[in-house]
């Protein structure tokens, strides 16, 4: 597995747990998006995928027709071409990831100033520092070597 993938694992799961645990991350808005809902204890409430706002968006409108026929278009065409590059895919999917990254970054560090522990913040700000600087640094070597 590449360095970006790694990165990107341990963000997903460094997020979740952030969100779990009952500290505000930007993952709330995306978690709605799937109709997963959760209380103030971090439990989950409702977990419906089909009356979500991203499944609407993607399947009930003529935009989600017009987005599906285009998907199945575009993998016909990558079928006989073969000659696609991949960090077209990878991407948008990174920039998401480094958005909500910096998103979680700023919420997690919002809310340790809030508990007033200034050491404590100075803390978690070295460890999402460090984090955005490796997976930056994977990113660079990802496309730099396109694997």
């Amino acid at each position: 597995m590449s360095q970006l993938g790694k990165f990107t694992i341990t963000f997903i799961v460094l997020i979740l747990v952030l969100e779990f645990a009952g500290i505000p991350t930007a993952a709330s808005s995306v978690l709605s998006d799937f109709g997963i809902t959760l209380n103030d204890n971090s439990d989950i409430l409702t977990a419906d995928l089909e009356s979500s706002s991203f499944f609407s968006y993607i399947f009930g409108s003529n935009l989600g027709i017009l987005l599906t026929i285009s998907t199945v278009g575009a993998a016909i065409i990558g079928f006989f071409a073969r000659s696609y590059d991949t960090s077209l895919v990878v991407l948008p999917l990174i920039v998401f990831l480094g958005g909500l990254l910096a998103g979680t970054s700023w919420s997690v560090i919002s809310y340790v100033n809030l508990i007033g522990a200034s050491w404590l913040t100075k803390i978690v700000s070295i460890i999402f520092i460090g984090l955005g600087v490796g997976f930056i640094w994977a990113c660079v070597d990802n496309f730099r070597t396109g694997t």
